[in-house]
Formats: structure tokens, C-alpha cells, sequence
């Protein structure tokens, strides 16, 4: 039988309470990332997702047949938000007002909205007040989805346009 001695004990003891801070050190960092429902990180320079839950409330006369289909239908997107490049009007100042740059986007679209946002699934953005506008068809003059996502949190909306004019529109709730 092994006898140890108080200073063993007491090594072994360190090293597992380190073991023990260093993995709630890890899990508080990754945490932290995620704890925040805004999008005001971008206004600091990070990067921010959104995860955007938005239903097809109005289908307007031009919209037709098809997307008049979708009437009460719930899409879920993911939004991964680049932050502003660091040079123009609002380079280097807290203020956000006019801040634009890129987005890239996932989840689960109907067809026929599919259609209205970019092949490669990026997104151009703008901060517009309290609000950020979010054109997920951005080198496309018609055929555009848009959403307008409040800056702090909370319910948006998105509208479908067309030559024709907007299609279709709904809200959105968003968060982590």
C-alpha cells in the first residue's frame, strides 16, 4: 500500500481545481458569444448571428398563385453577419448609423422565395436607425427578399419584391 504524503495530495489537488477553471473558463468564453439577442455587436466591429424565424402573413394581388400557396407558411434562416469594413464614413467612430457590409445565410426557404435570394446564399446589409436592412438578393435588381431586423432585438418583418412592386411580406422574431 502506497502512502501519500500531504504535498502530493495537495499537487494533485492544484491540478485538478486548474483542470476544473480551465474548463468553466472554456465553456463561459463560448457562452458569451451566444448570451447576446442584439445585433448592436456590429457597431463594435464583431461579426454577429441571428437566427430568424419569419411566417408569409400577406400575399398582395400581384403575387400570384404560387406564393398565394404559401399564405401561413414559417421559414427558419440563419444570418451570420460580417462586420463593417474598416474604413468609411463610420470607420473608427461608435457611431453605427449608415454601417454596411455582408452577410451569408442558411435554413430551410421556400421554393418560390428561394428564388429571390442570392445562388451563393450572401447577403448585403445596412444599419438604417434602430434597424438593420437585410437585402438577401443584393447584385439582383428584381425579384428581392428583404427583411428589417430591429438592431436590439425583437419582432422585424420581411417583404418579397418584384418589378411589380412587393408580393409578399410577414414578420420576423429573431434571437440566437
Amino acid at each position: 500500500m502506497r502512502t501519500r504524503t500531504p504535498f502530493a495530495r495537495l499537487a494533485r489537488a492544484s491540478i485538478a481545481a486548474l483542470a476544473f477553471a480551465a474548463a468553466l473558463a472554456s465553456i463561459a468564453a463560448s457562452c458569451g458569444t451566444h448570451g447576446d439577442q442584439t445585433l448592436t455587436g456590429l457597431c463594435e466591429g464583431r461579426t454577429a448571428t441571428h437566427r430568424v424565424e419569419a411566417v408569409v402573413d400577406t400575399i398582395l394581388p400581384f403575387g400570384g398563385a404560387a406564393l398565394a400557396e404559401l399564405q401561413g407558411k414559417h421559414f427558419v434562416l440563419r444570418l451570420t453577419f460580417s462586420p463593417p469594413a474598416p474604413t468609411g464614413p463610420t470607420a473608427g467612430t461608435a457611431e453605427c448609423q449608415g454601417a454596411m457590409g455582408s452577410a451569408r445565410f442558411a435554413g430551410e426557404l421556400p421554393e418560390r422565395l428561394r428564388g429571390a435570394t442570392a445562388a451563393d446564399s450572401t447577403a448585403g446589409w445596412r444599419i438604417d436607425g434602430d434597424t438593420i436592412l437585410v437585402d438577401l438578393n443584393p447584385r439582383a435588381r428584381d425579384n428581392n427578399l428583404v427583411m428589417s431586423l430591429p438592431l436590439a432585438g425583437g419582432r422585424g418583418h420581411w417583404a418579397l419584391s418584384t418589378f411589380a412592386g412587393e408580393v409578399a411580406r410577414g414578420a420576423t422574431t429573431g434571437g440566437r
